[in-house]
């Protein structure tokens, strides 16, 4: 008895220490932003006075979600890795329309341990609003495909379904051609059984 309290203390401790890790990494991101997007102030105004949305678009995002899953009759939340990749084209100044993939890593995988890796993959099609020409301000939302995928042999390989998502951001222009871009997005997605919840913040590395 005294032994399985010991181990259920220890499974404690380790889920909270990885939990505070994760959080840890929310907040590097953000002030990493943060501080990205000082060192560049100055060359900001100059270049959105200069610059005209038009044309081809694309990029890719950094940053990181807290998750909320609901599988199973049980429920599990935690802070994961996420990435995602965009492009498109612009309709008119305000408008951006393109695609996204993206996702959360769950679990990484591992080359020697083929029950290793877990994720969240995102297939949507997405619009960007920019509501002032004179700002760079925009509203993000899509939807479409959403993909829950498992290497572990005791979970399905993979649960298809549908999401959405919703947000926003800021183009913060280098040059004509390059944007730093911090986000927030709220996400929800399911498969029937299995559904999550997500926010997510991060860094955007845009080609406008």
């Amino acid at each position: 008895m005294n032994n399985y309290i010991f181990t259920d203390r220890i499974n404690t401790c380790g889920k909270t220490c990885c939990r505070f890790l994760n959080l840890y990494s929310i907040l590097s991101i953000l002030l990493f932003s943060i501080f990205v997007t000082a060192c560049f102030a100055p060359s900001f105004a100059f270049a959105e006075d200069q610059h005209i949305r038009h044309g081809w678009w694309g990029g890719f995002d950094l940053g990181a979600g807290f998750l909320e899953q609901s599988f199973d009759d049980e429920d599990e939340d935690d802070v994961y890795f996420f990435m995602g990749f965009k492009g498109g084209y612009t309709i008119n100044p305000h408008l951006l329309v393109g695609l996204e993939l993206s996702g959360w890593l769950l679990e990484a995988e591992n080359f020697n341990d083929s029950e290793k890796g877990k994720g969240i993959s995102q297939v949507f099609l997405i619009s960007r609003l920019y509501p002032s020409k004179e700002t760079n301000f925009f509203i993000k939302a899509g939807g479409g495909y959403v993909s829950n995928w498992s290497n572990r042999s005791d979970e399905p390989s993979r649960r298809e379904g549908w999401g959405v998502t919703g947000g926003g951001g800021y183009d913060f222009l280098i040059n004509d051609k390059f944007a730093l871009t911090p986000f927030a997005t709220v996400s929800y997605g399911e498969t029937g059984k299995w559904d999550y919840k997500a926010f997510t913040i991060g860094l955007g590395f845009t080609f406008p």
